[in-house]
């Protein structure tokens, strides 16, 4: 079996915003209104493998409004659809990017980088 390395050691998929219900929503949000930046993440390898979950939300000036993390681990090909709370104060523009570390110490990707547009009104 061939060792995988760098970004293909995982998969984002599906990128999404959800409520506080777990139901899916339009990337057009009103601000104040509470939402969940999710994706689901899976171990492409054949081990078990930690990881962070992290996900930065950008505004439309490039600014970084908000940078948080939650870690977790994943079981050889398992997959897991991990959510970062967020709620906007301000309407505008906003792109929230969303990577898979090993970990925050060693910052090896896992997977390729996604991102996700927001509009806040």
């Amino acid at each position: 079996a061939l060792a995988l390395d760098g970004t293909q050691r995982a998969e984002i998929k599906n990128p999404r915003l959800l409520n506080s219900f777990g139901e899916a929503l339009s990337q057009n949000v009103n601000a104040n209104q509470q939402v969940q930046i999710s994706a689901d993440i899976v171990n492409k390898q054949e081990s078990p493998q930690a990881f962070v979950y992290i996900v930065q939300i950008i505004d439309g000036a490039g600014v970084t409004y908000k940078l948080t993390w939650i870690s977790a681990s994943l079981n050889p090909q398992q997959s897991l659809s991990p959510a970062i709370s967020w709620n906007p104060t301000k309407p505008g523009t906003y792109t929230a990017q969303i990577y898979v570390w090993d970990s925050i110490k060693d910052a090896n990707a896992l997977a390729q980088k996604t991102e996700l547009k927001i509009l806040v009104s």
